[in-house]
This record gives C-alpha cells, structure tokens and sequence, in this order.
C-alpha cells in the first residue's frame, strides 16, 4: 500500500498493489521476498517515486540489504541500479496501521492472470522529462605483480556506480583496457541499458573498436571481436576517447575507481571481484 501522511499524522490510502509469487520467487529468502516487493513497487509507482522521498515501512531493511552487498550480475545487481535511481529511507515497522493493509494483501494476492489498470485519474497532469543516455567510463592497468580493471556508470540522474575487477591473468595494459571495456558492456547488457555513451582514456583500444585502427597484435582480436558482438547488442551507443589529463573520472579509474572525487561527508561502496573476461580459447 502507497499512502501519503496528512495533517494530524493520519495516513491516506493513494494506491494499492499486490501479485502472487511465481516460478523461482517461491523460493526466495524473506528478505529477498521483501526486496521483490519494494521492486514491483517501484516499478508500478513510478510516478510516485520520481517526485518525493519515500519512507518505506518494513519489518527488515530491503534498501540495505540490497546495497550493501557487492552486486556485478542478476536479479541483484538489476535491482541495486533501480533503487539508487530514488530517494528512499527505510523506517522500521512500529505501529500496525496501514501494514495491516499490505499484510492482507501480501495473504490474498492478486492471481497472476489478472490484469492490474495502470491508468491513474489526473494522469495527464504529469510529464516526463527526456533524460540523457547512461554514460560508461572504464579503465584498464596492467603491472608486472597483477592487472585491474575499474569501470563507472553515471545513470541519467547522475548517479556514479563505480566496480574495480581484479583480472585473474596477467596481461598487457591493452589487453586490460578491453577486460574493461568488456566487463561494462557485460554489465550494461545484464541490467538492461540500452543505451550509452562509452568513455576511455586508451586511443588505441577506442580507436580499434570504432574501426579506425587496425588491430594487428593477434593477442587483442579475440578481446576486438568479444567487444564488437556485446557493442551490437546495443540500441544507441557512442564511443570516445577521455584524456586522462583533462578528466578526473578517467584518471580515478586508472585506480580501479576507488579514488573517485568526493566530499570529505561522502563515502561510496566500490565492489571487487576476481574475474576473467574472454578465455584464451576464444579466437
């Protein structure tokens, strides 16, 4: 249930919801069944979402449960890029008053058949406003001790979502500004952008991939293909060069993303995993 507090801290009823689980929720931890929730949610009070901050009243803390975790592919990693995008603030479960409402729906769900009326009265008074594309920086460093890979997503409402990989291979620096730029586009594709505009401070690497570079060394085609297959699963792209000397986000991420510019109040949670992109058997 969606309800808006108004004078004397009563709580009005805006919208309800509810669906039955299916398939492989059924299996879901508590937790994950409460996330699931807050997801549907969001999904279907888009409009809501986009205009306040919301209080979202729950027996456990799905916001951090999601957020907290280091996230790189599946259900989760879809729903952390879906809740950073609102301004939402977890209250903990006190009174019973309109939980005793999503309590009754959470028992009686709406059968998956049913079809559920998104029109909404008063509709036409919103608007939407046509956001820029998701933007993508990536990185690659290579040392004679290990080789890293850093890449960035700025969501369209500026959100920076940084991932440092350490690669499981020693490899050239080229060879590690493509795990890079592979890696993201793995991402990109997993959490379902479309479309982006990629960033990096390799001339080589972007150059190649635009076709205006050759790529002679037989160790980088079969990163040159691997990154072409995932560049064409893409609606709308664009690729450019960022110096490093003329742009701070391309330099932190020659650190694996870990450095970049924030307030002395900020933090930021940068996930590492150890990873490998394209397999040597890859030709």
């Amino acid at each position: 249930m969606c309800a808006q507090e108004i004078e004397d801290r009563k709580e009005r009823a805006l919208y309800y919801l509810s669906r039955t689980l299916v398939g492989a929720e059924l299996n879901y931890l508590p937790i994950e069944k409460i996330c699931l929730t807050l997801v549907f949610a969001i999904h279907k009070l888009r409009h809501y979402m986009q205009a306040h901050t919301i209080h979202v009243v729950s027996k456990a803390d799905p916001i951090k449960y999601i957020l907290s975790r280091p996230v790189l592919s599946g259900r989760l990693a879809k729903w952390a890029m879906l809740l950073k995008q609102y301004d939402l603030v977890f209250v903990p479960q006190k009174a019973v008053k309109g939980q005793a409402i999503a309590d009754f729906f959470a028992d009686h769900p709406v059968p998956a058949e049913w079809e559920i009326s998104d029109d909404l009265p008063g509709e036409e008074i919103f608007y939407v406003d046509i956001l820029p594309p998701w933007q993508m920086y990536f990185d690659g460093a290579a040392r004679k001790d290990g080789a890293g890979a850093g890449v960035v997503f700025v969501t369209p409402q500026n959100y920076l979502m940084p991932y440092s990989f350490t690669l499981t291979q020693l490899c050239s620096n080229n060879m590690a500004e493509y795990q890079a730029l592979i890696l993201g586009l793995q991402m990109a594709i997993e959490i379902g952008v479309r479309d982006m505009d990629i960033y990096g401070d390799s001339k080589l690497v972007v150059n190649q991939v635009l076709g205006e570079y050759e790529v002679k060394k037989e160790d980088l085609i079969p990163y040159h293909q691997r990154a072409l297959q995932l560049l064409n699963q893409l609606d709308d792209i664009h690729v450019g060069h960022v110096p490093r000397s003329a742009n701070k986000l391309a330099d932190a991420l020659a650190n694996l993303a870990a450095t970049l510019a924030l307030g002395a109040e900020e933090s930021m949670q940068v996930p590492v995993c150890n990873r490998w992109a394209v397999s040597d058997s890859v030709v």
